[in-house]
This record gives structure tokens, C-alpha cells and sequence, in this order.
């Protein structure tokens, strides 16, 4: 027996029913929402880097499946609301045997030819999800661990930085001041004729008074030693050897910047204002400087290195190898310093040599960079002329022409004629 029945839902009776089910629906949201804001926030505090990593999607995360089901009901409800019609057919206990029997042949065949497509998901899933697992755990296991050691890492930091305390805040007020100083300098050097003599006096004044501080504070220990060169008298720890090396190496540079600032003044204030032998006098200082602080860590290493407790054999073997590494070192900073004091020596520059009168006359005797009559004139190779402070300055930056763009050749060293000086640490 087969009784059709129809129910045909209008849009007038449907808009009550669908405009409560929307507000509920807004209203489990907003309350999944905020169940998953608590649950971040505390996740987070417990396990920060595993939380950091469900997040990225690194490990799946629990937010991703809860967001993937609140989704899936969300359209569940949306497509149950947009129908419009129901149609219900009550169908007998005998035909609905025959129709059962005569569908699930039918089917187990065409799901045994083709496979269904709810099993070729899932297999894509189990296949995809078990490939990433192993990774995802490997993850997971490496940030659990992590969180564990941290808050001890952190606590011995604490109690590491409140022991050297004194030597961690020497160190870092000297390497400010001498970074700022090194800015100073060079806007100093760039004035020449406006430098103003008070500022570097300042500057010098500053750097020898710190120096001769710090030496006075630490009379007791090593650091006098190293600085002539000499071995300490016992085998420095290696946190005490790091301190003595960079304490050094930046008294040293403080010195070397206080001359700098005596060369200034000097020059300013000489006849004839010669700023190409200022520039190659401060070149000649910086390579001196590089080399001084190439030999500085040697007798500290030296001693450390050279220790009878790691065996007569493991400390031959470490002090020769590091002699041999210093000594490749050394000699790369040899060739510069050299090649800088025959500069000084020699009256020839490496970008040309110097115009005679006819030559500048036949020039027109009017400098193409400053635009006023030429003083000192210089022929390059490319046989254009310019004032000799004038192209001195312009091959701090470039190795062209300024007219013909023709490249020049290049200086055998690299030039600290702006007065800089290098801040990276020697340490070994």
C-alpha cells in the first residue's frame, strides 16, 4: 500500500523557524569563539612552542579540527534551512524487502568495479595523515622538550649574567661610547676646514681618561700582560681569557682613535692644509692598528692553549695548530700595513700624477668637481685633470672618472682616510 503525502513549506511560516535558527546559530559561534580565545590563551602559557606550532599548522593543532567541525555543522544547518519542499513516501514491509535485495547487489558490484568515494577519501586521508605523522610527532616531541629545559636555561642565564655582572656592564658602556665616538670621527673628518677642534679635544680627552681607568680597575689581573704581548702568569679559564682579549682590543682602538683625533687637529691647523697626507696617515694608523690587534690574542691563547692538564700530546698538538692558524693571519695583515707606509712614503698616486702648467692651461685651469681654479692638479690616466683634494676625495667612494666614467685603477688597499675605524672584535 503507497499513500503519497506532500508538505510544501511557505516562506511566510519558514521565517520565524529560520530567523531563530540563524541566532542560534550566531550565538554558538560566538561562544565557540570565545571557548577557543580561553583555551589559546591557556594552552599558550602551559606550552608556548607547541601552541606557536598548532598555530603555524605545523602539527595539525586541535584548533584546526574543532574550527573543521564547527564549519561542518554550520553548512549542515544552512542546507537543512534552504529546503523548501519534504516529500514522505510510506512504502509496505513486502516491497520494501524486494526493493533492499534488488539495490545491494547492484551496488556492492558498482563500489567493487569503481570504489565508492567515501572510501577513496578516506583512504587519501589515512594515507596523508600517516605520512605526516611521523614528522608531526618528531616536531611535537623536539618543542615538549624544549619547554621543558627553558625555564632552566633560563634561570642559570640569570644567575650566569648576575656573576660576570661587573664585566658584562664594563663591556657594554665602553663598545656604546666607542660606536658613537667612531660616528663622531667621522663627521669630523668630512668637515676638514669647519671640524671643530673642541669636539675631538673632547673625544681624545674621553678615550685616554677610560683607558687609563680601566687599566688602574683591573690592575690585578692579566690584562697589562697581554697588552705587551706577554703570557698570563697562570693559565687563564676560558671566560677570563674571552674578557682580557676583548678589553684589550678595545683599548686599543680607543688609543687609536684618540690619535686620530690628534691628527686631525693637526692638520687643520697646519699650512697648506694637506687632507691626501691626512688621509694616508689615518690609513697608516687603522693598518697599524690591525695588525697590533691580529698579535693581541696570541700570548692569551698561547698560555690557554698550552695546558699541562689536557696531556702533554693534546696540548703540543692545539698550541701548534693555533700558532700555525695565527701566523697564516698575521702575515694577511702584514701586506697592507706595508703597502700603506710606501703610500705614505711615495710621492705618486695609484690614479695618476701630478699636471704641469701647460697641461692645465690647455685644460682651461677650471676644476669640472669644484667649479673654481685648480689648485694641485692631478692627470688621470684617462688624461682629464682635477684639483688633487678634489679627486682624492671623490676616489673615497668611487674608481671612475667623474667626467668620462672610465675606470681607474684601483688602490692596493682599502682606504681609512674618512677617519672610521673598524668595530669588529679579535678574538682569536
Amino acid at each position: 500500500m503507497e499513500t503519497p503525502v506532500t508538505a510544501t513549506a511557505n516562506s511566510s511560516s519558514s521565517s520565524p523557524s529560520g530567523n531563530s535558527s540563524s541566532s542560534s546559530s550566531d550565538s554558538s559561534g560566538n561562544g565557540l569563539r570565545r571557548f577557543w580565545f580561553r583555551v589559546a590563551v591557556l594552552n599558550f602559557v602551559q606550552s608556548p612552542l607547541t601552541s606557536l606550532f598548532e598555530n603555524s599548522g605545523l602539527l595539525g593543532g586541535r584548533r584546526s579540527v574543532i574550527m573543521s567541525d564547527s564549519q561542518e555543522t554550520a553548512d549542515q544547518i544552512e542546507e537543512d534551512e534552504e529546503e523548501e519542499e519534504l516529500s514522505i513516501r510510506i512504502v509496505g514491509a513486502t516491497e520494501a524487502e524486494g526493493f533492499m535485495a534488488h539495490s545491494e547487489p547492484e551496488q556492492s558490484a558498482s563500489d567493487a568495479e569503481n570504489g565508492s568515494p567515501d572510501d577513496l577519501t578516506n583512504s587519501g586521508r589515512r594515507s596523508s595523515s600517516s605520512s605526516g605523522s611521523s614528522s608531526r610527532y618528531d616536531i611535537q616531541h623536539l618543542a615538549k622538550w624544549v619547554e621543558e629545559i627553558l625555564p632552566y636555561s633560563l634561570l642559570l642565564f640569570i644567575v650566569f649574567i648576575r656573576q660576570h655582572l661587573k664585566g658584562f656592564a664594563v663591556v657594554i658602556s665602553i663598545a656604546a661610547v666607542m660606536f658613537k665616538s667612531n660616528d663622531i670621527l667621522k663627521k669630523q673628518t668630512a668637515l676638514k676646514e669647519e671640524r671643530k677642534t673642541s669636539v675631538l679635544v673632547s673625544i681624545a680627552l674621553v678615550f685616554m681618561l677610560q683607558v687609563v681607568l680601566i687599566y688602574l680597575w683591573h690592575r690585578d689581573t692579566d690584562l697589562l700582560y697581554a697588552l705587551v704581548l706577554f703570557p698570563p702568569k697562570a693559565v687563564p679559564p676560558f671566560l677570563h681569557a674571552i674578557f682580557i682579549i676583548t678589553m684589550n682590543d678595545i683599548m686599543v682602538r680607543q688609543a687609536a682613535m684618540a690619535l686620530k683625533c690628534m691628527l686631525l687637529i693637526y692638520y687643520k691647523n697646519c699650512r697648506g692644509h694637506d687632507y691626501r697626507k691626512q688621509g694616508q696617515m689615518l690609513t697608516l694608523v687603522e693598518y697599524t692598528l690591525l695588525l697590533y690587534r691580529a698579535l693581541l690574542p696570541t700570548p692569551v691563547w698561547y698560555r690557554f692553549f698550552l695546558n699541562k692538564g689536557y696531556g702533554s700530546i693534546v696540548s703540543s698538538l692545539t698550541t701548534g695548530l693555533y700558532l700555525t692558524l695565527k701566523f697564516k693571519s698575521i702575515i694577511e695583515k702584514v701586506h697592507p700595513f706595508i703597502a700603506a707606509l710606501k703610500a705614505l712614503r711615495s710621492k705618486e698616486m695609484h690614479y695618476g700624477s701630478y699636471a704641469t702648467a701647460e697641461q692645465v692651461n690647455a685644460a682651461g685651469n677650471l676644476c669640472a668637481i669644484c667649479q673654481e681654479k685648480m689648485h694641485a692638479p692631478i692627470m688621470l690616466r684617462c688624461k682629464h685633470i682635477f684639483c688633487e683634494e678634489c679627486v682624492s676625495e671623490w676616489f673615497e667612494r668611487e674608481r671612475t672618472c667623474p667626467l668620462c666614467r672610465v675606470l681607474v685603477q684601483a688602490a692596493d688597499i682599502k682606504s681609512y682616510s674618512d677617519g672610521s675605524t673598524s668595530l669588529s672584535v679579535q678574538l682569536f
